[in-house]
């Protein structure tokens, strides 16, 4: 992301909100640790602004997709709150073993897994395939996985806040194209996956390709 993909979003906005619902989660929840690739650099305007005042809460990993999503089930076993970033959804694909046969798995079985999982789903113009996928639709079959997509930026901010003070896993899901929003934005979810890996809306719903 560029630096202008990282500057501080407006409250009222989806990124702006989220920004605000992390902040607010970091003041009253000692607990809470922020976790992802680059995230103290802003996240697309959702974290701008609070490594400076949280640094010892936030956890910086390289490209480890399997290592950030078990260390999230392993902080939320050892009494942690996590908000895990992923800058693209494409990539929970690379750390599935946690996601499936573990994390939902425990929390099914009568566990306390408060993880929030805060996914991006690419553009898909200018980004390619392995940049394009929405993912939503299989974790909404997994047993013990909570889904958030936030349609408007109000529910951005109580959505957020709800998964972050719960205990359970959510997979709290924004497309790119929302994070400058104020208004309402509906993202239409897709049934079917084509084989050739993007999801049909991309082209055709923010492109008209």
């Amino acid at each position: 992301m560029s630096n202008s993909d990282n500057a501080a979003r407006p409250e009222g906005t989806f990124a702006g909100n989220i920004n605000k619902a992390l902040r607010e989660s970091l003041e009253a929840l000692p607990e809470l640790v922020l976790g992802g690739q680059l995230i103290k650099y802003g996240f697309a305007g959702c974290t701008t602004g609070l490594y400076d005042q949280f640094q010892d809460r936030f956890i910086t990993y390289s490209v480890s997709e399997s290592l950030m999503n078990s260390s999230a089930m392993g902080l939320a076993l050892a009494g942690k709150r996590v908000v895990m970033f992923h800058v693209r959804m494409d990539f929970l694909a690379s750390g599935m073993c946690a996601l499936v046969n573990h994390i939902p798995v425990w929390y099914a079985k009568g566990h306390k897994l408060p993880i929030t999982f805060v996914v991006q789903v690419g553009k898909g113009n200018g980004q390619g395939a392995q940049h394009s996928k929405d993912l939503t639709h299989w974790f909404a079959h997994f047993e013990g996985w909570r889904i958030a997509v936030p349609q408007t930026p109000d529910q951005a901010y109580s959505m957020l806040k709800e998964s972050i003070q719960g205990d359970a896993p959510t997979m709290f899901v924004i497309h790119r194209e929302l994070f400058d929003s104020a208004t309402p934005k509906t993202i239409p979810m897709p049934t079917e996956i084509r084989l050739c890996g993007a999801s049909p809306r991309h082209e055709k719903e923010f492109y008209g390709n």
